[in-house]
């Protein structure tokens, strides 16, 4: 009775799941079809908080400040208390760059240096992004002018890994890659849940006009919490997959690093009250808590493990396969038969540690 049950639930929610990623597929494919036309003629305040980033700011900096634009634009690099050389690094850009100032954090955690840059801001439309990322040249140019042509309220681009990647680096480039897509393939079907404050676009006059707009409560979330606000608002919210406004950056070095991490997103998910979000979550979460019974109880349930393994191998290839050509990269889709079953592995930890409370704290 119990393997009966159990076979029909896995089943059930291999159909399921497939349902929801090919859902996704199609609007991804939707929002490549979204291209800009010419450069951006906005006045842009590009807020960059940085806490002991000694070793990357200063690229991340100089790839700002390397914008090829006519539009007028200022950088506010925002210190929460570091205590390595990051500010001095900073402070030496500022002496020699006019686009770029410095401020202080009026207080503490990356939350607090986001909000202290965006108060310090002095345009309307407001990009965010990270001390450990580089940005091509045009980048700037085709945030603003998809944001202008498409009348936006917030605008999300992708932030994919780069840099000579490892092993490690390029299992992350698929995993990193397959929470960007599903993200843009979301909006594509007018349900935005989640997007990438590394590279984020929005109104600093919507923004001031929420609550708590990024969700102080939790370490992490910002970006996420953000766009959830706007959307309960009927703000218009757009993503763009140009590899103009691609962003890049690092894999975490490290096992635990990538564990802390994910801990971390995953804390947030306790505050969701987006409805889609919360289905998606609730959907992914189950099918890899059941994906680990079946693994656990082989020989049992070979066949409905096996039926729900292959169902998401196809979904998930079918997505990434487009998501990483999007992106100029699919030599690293080799690891999805090996990835899949890490994933279920290491969700079910993530969801385990965030409904214990675990991931609440930490900068990033």
């Amino acid at each position: 009775m119990i393997e009966s049950i159990l076979t029909i639930t896995l089943i059930s929610v291999s159909l399921v799941y497939a349902v929801l990623i090919i859902f996704i597929f199609f609007g991804f494919k939707k929002i490549t079809r979204q291209p800009h036309h010419g450069g951006g003629t906005m006045e842009v305040s590009i807020v960059v908080p940085f806490h002991n980033e000694e070793k990357s700011i200063g690229l991340t900096l100089e790839s700002l400040l390397g914008q090829q634009t006519n539009a007028d634009f200022e950088i506010v690099a925002v210190d929460d208390h570091s205590t390595d050389g990051s500010t001095q690094v900073v402070a030496d850009l500022v002496a020699q760059n006019s686009h770029l100032r410095l401020v202080e954090s009026t207080g503490q955690g990356k939350k607090a240096a986001l909000a202290t840059g965006i108060a310090s801001a002095s345009y309307n439309a407001v990009i965010t992004t990270d001390a450990d990322c580089t940005h091509n040249s045009c980048w700037l140019d085709a945030m603003s002018a998809t944001f202008e042509q498409l009348g936006c309220r917030l605008l999300a681009a992708p932030v994919v890994l780069g840099g000579r990647l490892n092993w490690f680096g390029k299992f992350q480039y698929v995993d990193f890659a397959s929470l960007v897509g599903s993200g843009i393939g979301a909006a594509g079907c007018h349900r935005p849940i989640m997007c990438n404050g590394a590279n984020l676009m929005f109104s600093r006059q919507t923004y001031n006009e929420l609550k708590d707009p990024l969700n102080s409560k939790f370490a992490s979330g910002d970006d996420v919490f953000l766009l959830h606000k706007m959307k309960a608002i009927g703000a218009k919210i757009c993503f763009s997959v140009q590899p103009e406004t691609i962003v890049t950056t690092r894999p975490a070095p490290s096992v635990g690093a990538f564990l802390r991490q994910r801990a971390r997103w995953g804390g947030k998910a306790t505050g969701y009250t987006d409805a889609d979000s919360l289905v998606v979550a609730t959907v992914v979460a189950a099918e890899s808590i059941l994906f680990c019974i079946g693994i656990a109880a082989l020989p049992l349930l070979w066949k409905p493990a096996l039926v729900l393994y292959l169902t998401k191998l196809f979904a998930d290839t079918l997505l990434l396969m487009t998501v990483c050509k999007q992106f100029g990269n699919r030599q690293f889709l080799w690891w999805m038969p090996v990835y899949e079953i890490v994933v279920a592995v290491y969700t079910v930890c993530v969801a385990v540690a965030a409904m214990a409370g675990i991931g609440r704290k930490g900068w990033k």
